[in-house]
């Protein structure tokens, strides 16, 4: 395919967001910010806000577009909700925390703050109630440690095919212009990650020539299994896409969401604590598998076929093949190859000495930085090592081959991730903890919405200053130093809105014309200000409140697990000899036979009498660890009242 030209005046943009857990609400506020910002600037250069009239001469005039959203977990769950949220074409940005106390229209807030707070129909509960609710454990099995009913419900109200949207209409072009945000590419894909527990085989062939005239059968090819998928959508212009090639982005049509609900949520399956959810082939065809293997593979994710002589055959593949899938963080956390992929497949590479008209955006809420590593600490025994084998696992699942060969500084990269500073005598510094929903093992938003609020408002004020600061090129005119983009910008918009460190100076990407209402020192105050100042303060009577429900979900759990078949899934062959010798050498008799079944007997009394006291044991032992992760962190108030007792 040939690569496409990108205007001297277009910037095309990726967006991948990582797995988050909880804090998935402050990915939702970057983003709402940076749709603000968009949708203020394509306005303000129709001319349509009245604020800006008088600064025609100030607003830069080229464009930046959309290409590509992507993530895992939390993050791609979020980018189910933007990628909504801008096909419904009413950008709604919650920009004063003070107005939030009922649901404001914006998907990206509502869905990530409110939760399930505001479900229609019955009596208002917390997201957090809800999760300790006993209904997915009635059919006697269990799925997950919580209960996911909740993530259902925000996935309907996101992909709510009762309102009167199409997508698919007989003149496209008009849908565009009159919904679709002019910073949404109407060939918009959205890809999702997945941890598959079941593989699919990757056979390399062992062969040798003459081995290849006798018994096929007979010669074992080398295989690997994959458990890495990724569901790959394509908006198409409003059409849907050749068949097998792409899943067609329509959250519009019953016909499409189905498949899409999937893999919003099923990317986000935290394993244990929230559900897994099952692939079958009347979600993914096997041609489709085969299609989307073969761009994992190969790591290239913008041709919609591979060519022949590159394809893998996947000559293992199971018929009708069906798996589950669990978090899509647990073996690639940030997908921001696959999306700067689409990109460089479509566009080209960058060329030597060429400016990147193309660039990623990932947003963190949680980035690993090897200088704030914990000092390596040996192992003393078998006991520490078998801990380790697990995040070394996970760890080596992780690894960024590909990505660490490919870093290349013409390949525009950037990262936004939480940072929070505060003044002190000797001047500002970060803190520490800055993110909220960092807490309890990235689960703390569950908690509380105070905890969700903060964090949306964090990332739209880590937004605000990563596109007004960092999001930038470097200009000199004197030196001829000039992105495309910045080519036709008037002096009035470069002393608008240019950036100036260490004798250099940059220009903006993405122009935040709020900075045109500010003054000097308002735009260096805005720098270190905040939506929400200070960090919230999680009240522990309301823990206290769910230790019942806690415990009576626990009796269940513990109650499940006891009366489990824990023979073998599969079926084994009878061992009669092996029957034959154990019996010899360890026979039983009557006696024998009598107190085995006194013993059990007695195990099962002892159990009937125990189980509430284990449940209640690990309830206490639950909420002593969230009190004490929230008081390190300095989220928990001073509440010590006769409340909490």
């Amino acid at each position: 395919m040939k690569a496409q030209t990108i205007p001297k005046d277009e910037f095309r943009l990726g967006i991948t967001m990582a797995g988050a857990v909880s804090a998935g609400c402050y990915t939702g506020g970057v983003m709402d910010y940076l749709y603000e910002i968009l949708d203020l600037w394509e306005r303000a250069k129709n001319g349509e806000v009245e604020a800006f009239k008088s600064f025609t001469s100030q607003i830069p005039t080229h464009k930046v577009i959309i290409d590509v959203m992507g993530g895992a977990s939390a993050g791609a769950m979020t980018t189910t909700v933007a990628a909504v949220y801008a096909l419904d074409g009413i950008i709604k940005p919650v920009s004063d925390p003070k107005k939030c106390e009922s649901p404001t229209g914006n998907l990206l807030y509502d869905s990530w703050v409110f939760m399930d707070d505001d479900r229609q129909g019955e009596k208002k509960r917390l997201t957090f109630e809800k999760m300790w609710d006993l209904d997915d454990l009635k059919n006697g099995k269990l799925e997950s440690f919580l209960n996911s009913s909740f993530i259902d419900h925000i996935a309907d109200k996101v992909l709510d095919c009762s309102a009167d949207k199409k997508l698919q209409t007989a003149d496209f072009e008009t849908y565009i212009s009159t919904k679709i945000p002019k910073f949404i590419s109407p060939d918009l894909q959205v890809i999702y990650s997945h941890t598959l527990l079941r593989g699919v085989p990757l056979d390399v062939n062992f062969e040798t020539p003459i081995a290849r005239t006798g018994h096929k059968s007979l010669i074992p090819n080398h295989t690997t299994f994959e458990h890495y998928f990724v569901s790959h959508y394509h908006l198409n212009q409003g059409k849907p896409p050749a068949k097998d090639t792409y899943l067609f982005f329509n959250p519009y049509d019953e016909l499409y969401t189905k498949n899409l609900k999937l893999s919003t949520i099923s990317t986000g399956a935290f394993p244990v604590g929230l559900k897994y959810r099952e692939f079958t082939a009347n979600n993914f065809s096997t041609p489709y598998i085969k299609t989307i293997f073969n761009r994992i593979i190969s790591g290239e994710f913008g041709a919609a076929n591979q060519a022949k002589d590159k394809a893998i055959k996947l000559n293992y593949l199971p018929k009708e093949f069906s798996t589950f899938s669990v978090d899509g963080g647990a073996i690639n956390n940030e997908p921001y190859r696959e999306v700067m992929s689409i990109l460089s497949n479509k566009y080209g590479a960058v060329k030597s000495g060429d400016y990147p008209a193309y660039g990623v955006i990932m947003i963190d809420p949680f980035p690993d930085r090897a200088q704030s590593a914990p000092e390596y600490v040996k192992p003393r025994d078998l006991i520490d090592v078998i801990p380790e084998v697990l995040g070394t696992l996970m760890d080596q699942s992780r690894i960024k081959r590909r990505e660490i060969l490919e870093t290349d500084s013409r390949n525009f990269r950037s990262i936004i991730f939480p940072r929070k500073w505060k003044k002190h005598q000797d001047g500002v510094k970060p803190i520490k903890e800055p993110i909220a929903c960092a807490s309890v093992g990235a689960f703390g938003g569950f908690l509380d919405k105070s905890f969700r609020h903060h964090d949306f408002f964090l990332g739209r004020d880590n937004a605000r200053n990563f596109f007004r600061y960092f999001f930038s090129m470097p200009y000199d005119q004197k030196k001829g130093i000039c992105h495309p983009i910045h080519e036709k910008w008037t002096a009035d918009m470069v002393k608008t809105f240019k950036i100036e460190k260490d004798g250099k100076t940059y220009l903006p990407i993405v122009p935040d014309l709020k900075l045109l209402l500010l003054s000097e020192q308002e735009r260096k105050d805005q720098r270190y200000s905040y939506a929400v100042p200070k960090m919230p303060k999680y009240n522990s009577a309301q823990l206290f409140a769910m230790r019942k429900a806690i415990k009576n979900r626990l009796l269940i759990i513990i109650k499940l697990l006891k009366s489990r078949d824990y023979s073998s899934r599969q079926k084994t062959q009878k061992a009669d000899e092996t029957k034959k010798l154990m019996s010899r050498f360890y026979r039983t008799n009557l006696i024998g036979r009598f107190s085995g079944y006194l013993s059990a007997l007695m195990v099962n009394v002892a159990f009937s009498l125990l189980r509430s006291t284990i449940a209640s044991k690990i309830t206490k032992k639950l909420i002593e660890t969230v009190l004490t992760d929230l008081e390190r962190k300095d989220l928990l108030k001073n509440d010590l009242t006769k409340k909490n007792h």
